[in-house]
């Protein structure tokens, strides 16, 4: 991993989700942690993830990787999918010096009655950025 830069111009965030960030979640971190480079690092792996495996450490390695090559402590890891996998990269990730964080969101179901039917429709609205936290 690179060296924090001493004037701590360029904050990195490394997108790994299975789903496009949106521009309310890229202000938040332009704003809250100072980001001005996004780089999603989600390959076909992470969206797929076989529930049938035994061990997913491998599976990880080449995101752990890019990670290596492209961050450097201070940086955000915006994770969130497979609850084991984000737990492994989020605890990787803390101990690298990046700083692990996920979506939080209100959910609202909207109801729509067309005759006999009812349709529903639920809206995710992105409230914040949440660092993920140890508890000892």
């Amino acid at each position: 991993m690179k060296q924090l830069n001493d004037d701590n111009s360029t904050r990195t965030m490394f997108i790994l989700i299975s789903h496009p960030i949106t521009e309310i979640q890229k202000t938040e971190a332009r704003k809250r942690w100072g980001v001005t480079r996004f780089v999603n690092i989600v390959d076909e792996t992470w969206s797929r993830i076989p529930p049938e495996t035994e061990s997913i450490r491998n599976l990880l390695m080449p995101l752990r990787t890019r990670i290596l090559e492209e961050g450097m402590p201070g940086d955000i890891l915006f994770v969130q999918g497979d609850f084991g996998a984000t737990c492994a990269m989020a605890r990787w990730a803390s101990s690298r010096g990046l700083v692990p964080v996920y979506a939080t969101t209100k959910r609202r179901a909207i109801e729509k009655v067309e005759g006999d039917r009812v349709t529903t429709t639920r809206v995710f609205e992105h409230v914040r950025f949440r660092v993920y936290e140890t508890i000892e």
